[in-house]
């Protein structure tokens, strides 16, 4: 069971993963050793899946960056699809939805001519193309280690009220 103390960390790593043990445990008041016998249980467990950089894919000249909401014939196999979009390599994500569109999928490419390709790529998979859009920039940064902070406030909180902490 993740609790308030495991939030904390996990807003810390999602700050910086690059953070080490020792730091994690200056800002949060907790050992070392106590920080990475806790990361480490969240990797058994499956909530920490990786460590990724953060990357300004303009910077490595990846100039086009779109949205794609798209819907799937219905006799295809809704997996199989999503796995097909998913290998193309200029695939950056893919989000399954239940409503219209049922994904969204982001995709990067060097200029216009090779979005261009990507969009006959995806038509050739027999999806309906909802609508794109041009991504000028997101907004990302910190949101998730922000939220993660506010769980591990409202479990401090249940855990001071249930007499556990």
């Amino acid at each position: 069971m993740i609790d308030a103390i495991d939030y904390k960390i996990l807003a810390e790593l999602v700050d910086n993963a690059k953070s080490s043990f020792a730091e994690i445990g200056r800002k949060l008041s907790l050992h070392p050793n106590v920080v990475a016998y806790r990361v480490n249980k969240l990797e058994r467990s499956g909530v920490i899946k990786d460590y990724t950089a953060g990357l300004d894919l303009e910077k490595l000249g990846v100039a086009e960056q779109i949205l794609v909401g798209a819907s799937f014939p219905r006799e295809a196999g809704r997996d199989d699809i999503i796995e097909k979009i998913a290998a193309i390599p200029q695939t950056v994500k893919v989000v399954s939805s239940l409503g219209e569109p049922e994904s969204l999928v982001f995709l990067v490419g060097k200029n216009k001519t090779e979005i261009e390709k990507l969009m006959t790529k995806l038509r050739s998979l027999d999806i309906k193309i909802e609508y794109t859009g041009s991504i000028i920039r997101t907004f990302e940064e910190g949101r998730l280690g922000n939220f993660l902070k506010i769980l591990a406030r409202e479990h401090e909180t249940a855990e001071i009220q249930n007499g556990t902490l």
